[in-house]
């Protein structure tokens, strides 16, 4: 049976910090979103970053050797490569993810796949403990035009999901891999033959989620007949379950009003975005907003940062002045944000479990 969990939440794991948290204690981080550029390959119709303005801006891998470490020692535990830009254009990247591993914190990467390559794709199977391809069409066509890319683009992509399959194998790897697409009104009719292909390679899953709107970008988008759509792929993906192969429809993503059950942002002291310049911030939907903004690592250490005055009022405003009901539906530190106003404001009778 698939241990894969790619919703809720795996905070259970980490009672240390969260039993520090509850007393009061600044904690570090248990989880880092990291962009190593600023820069992305492709201009995909639905991206959440079209609100700010994609530069060529690349993380110097100088920084980042001793950059490890310092998340090391303050006890930072994940890292995952991704943010407002491909991080495999930066060329180094894969150099990073070495680092990473090398100080003993689990690293994973989200990429278009379109720069998978013979240079980088063995050190990435050999220390990503995922690897989570974007891939958002089942035909050159529609993939260009989805992606804002060229229709070759689609193919170079399964032929690079391709190698990172054999070299799984070569190795005898424990990297997941896995592709993940949003459902969309353009691309609908092509996901199950999507499905097909991608099964055929070899992946360990194909995820499907819902298209989630920043409120600050034009592209929306509305699926016709969705509840008939899902329950057509939920029947498809019995069909495909397999021992090494898992269709994953995020169905509570679809089904879930995007209502928020807590009152605020607490998660910014257990998962926090640093872009490529080297900013840290609250929260991918708000890179560049000054008052999400907690400091910067370029030319102070992690825990200098951390624990300046800056980050102190940073965490103040997103705990005490965020609206969460105006914040685009299911962030990634939604179902945190859940699990810590829960936590924090019991019911009553709670030895009655």
């Amino acid at each position: 049976m698939s241990k894969i969990q790619l919703d809720g939440n795996k905070m259970m794991y980490h009672l240390d910090k969260v039993n520090a948290w509850s007393r009061g204690e600044l904690i570090t981080p248990i989880y880092v979103a990291f962009s190593p550029t600023s820069y992305c390959n492709h201009h995909c119709v639905f991206c959440v970053y079209h609100y700010k303005e994609f530069k060529p801006i690349f993380f110097p891998l100088e920084r980042y050797s001793r950059l490890t470490s310092e998340w090391a020692q303050a006890g930072v535990r994940s890292l995952f490569f991704a943010g407002d830009g491909d991080p495999l254009l930066n060329k180094q990247c894969h150099e990073m993810v070495k680092l990473s591993k090398e100080a003993g914190i689990d690293v994973a990467l989200n990429t278009n796949g379109r720069l998978l390559s013979e240079k980088n794709i063995p050190t990435l199977v050999k220390h990503l403990t995922f690897i989570r391809i974007s891939l958002n069409a089942g035909s050159r066509d529609n993939y260009a035009d989805i992606h804002g890319t060229v229709p070759a683009d689609f193919d170079c992509v399964l032929e690079n999901i391709k190698a990172l399959v054999e070299e799984k194998k070569k190795q005898n790897s424990q990297i997941t891999i896995g592709v993940q697409s949003l459902l969309l009104s353009k691309n609908v009719h092509e996901l199950k033959s999507l499905t097909l292909k991608l099964k055929d390679i070899g992946v360990d899953y194909f995820a499907i989620k819902p298209f989630l709107k920043h409120p600050e970008i034009p592209f929306d988008d509305k699926v016709e007949n969705l509840n008939d759509v899902l329950d057509d792929l939920a029947a498809f993906s019995a069909e495909m379950e397999k021992e090494n192969f898992k269709f994953v429809l995020r169905k509570t993503l679809f089904f879930q009003s995007g209502e928020r059950s807590y009152k605020k942002c607490l998660s910014t002291p257990f998962m926090i975005e640093v872009d490529a310049l080297g900013d840290l911030y609250s929260c991918g939907p708000y890179i560049g907003k000054e008052e999400h903004k907690l400091g910067n690592i370029m030319n102070q250490t992690f825990q200098e940062a951390w624990t300046s005055e800056q980050a102190e009022k940073a965490r103040k405003y997103v705990s005490c002045s965020v609206d969460p009901s105006k914040c685009m539906p299911f962030c990634r530190p939604d179902s945190v944000n859940d699990f810590l106003w829960k936590l924090s404001n019991p019911p009553q009778h709670v030895n009655y479990i």
